[in-house]
């Protein structure tokens, strides 16, 4: 039976989204690390290289970089490939405006260290409202 925790934290953007977590320490540009259109990350070197955002809740240090950053997201909730919520542990202004334009969720503050307590594939529901995070992990599979 999946184990639920429930997390508190910051929320930056309000909104509420649920998917599966995409987690990676580091941080992400979404001016040449991510195809807008298709969502997937491009960098070779980037940890979720290959993997595609789209109704993904992403799980970051920060996004990094470029003002287009909101042009990008943009472009990639368009198409139906942008995240559908954000966590992070530092909030880059950029990310929190094309979150605010895209009324995708953002959080920040997560009582204790989310790339511990999430991994990759867990459910997560994020609830910027009330400022909580609900995880649902997921059995690792080998």
């Amino acid at each position: 039976m999946p184990e639920e925790v429930v997390l508190r934290c910051r929320g930056v953007v309000r909104g509420c989204a649920e998917g599966e977590a995409l987690v990676a320490p580091g941080t992400l540009s979404f001016w040449g690390e991510v195809d807008p259109l298709t969502g997937r990350v491009i960098a070779a070197d980037h940890p979720l290289a290959g993997r595609t955002l789209g109704g993904k809740v992403l799980i970051i240090q920060s996004t990094k970089g470029s003002s287009a950053t909101p042009l990008v997201m943009g472009l990639a909730h368009d198409a139906g490939q942008a995240p559908v919520a954000l966590v992070n542990t530092q909030v880059d202004a950029l990310a929190a405006l094309a979150c605010v334009v895209n009324r995708i969720p953002l959080v920040t503050d997560v009582e204790g260290d989310p790339f511990q307590l999430i991994r990759t594939g867990d459910r997560v529901v994020v609830d910027a409202d009330e400022g909580q995070l609900v995880v649902t992990r997921q059995p690792q599979t080998r």
